[in-house]
């Protein structure tokens, strides 16, 4: 499956590739947040920051016992790098949608910095 996602840079367009994500497998209730887990992520490509930003969500995905990520924050760290807090929810509240996912394909991977904003194209194994 192929998700494309944009924002006006690469934390923004992190965020939107997050939330295309989640919509293939799961459809959040309303308010279904109930808890966060915060990353770090160190300098490296941008390329590499989507990659590690969306192996985070899968990652939940599959040790988070009772939880579901259902959203993502990611900001600019100091560093360079990128801070991202996922959004649970309870996996009571949140119904499937689809296959789950179980990877990011490297070689369809990209992100494009251009005058309007951050673009990416990526494409999920389910």
């Amino acid at each position: 499956m192929v998700l494309e996602a944009w924002g006006p840079d690469l934390a923004s367009c992190c965020e939107e590739a997050v939330a295309a994500l989640v919509a293939v497998y799961a459809e959040p209730a309303r308010r279904a947040a109930v808890g966060h887990r915060d990353v770090h992520l160190p300098p490296a490509p941008d390329e590499a920051l989507l990659l590690d930003v969306l192996d985070e969500v899968i990652f939940t995905l599959d040790t988070a016992e009772g939880a579901v990520p259902v959203a993502a924050r990611v900001r600019s760290a100091v560093d360079g790098g990128l801070d991202v807090t996922l959004a649970l929810a309870d996996r009571d509240h949140v119904e499937g949608t689809g296959a789950v996912p179980k990877a990011i394909s490297h070689s369809e991977l990209s992100v494009v910095a251009a005058g309007d904003g951050t673009r990416c194209h990526l494409l999920i194994d389910v």
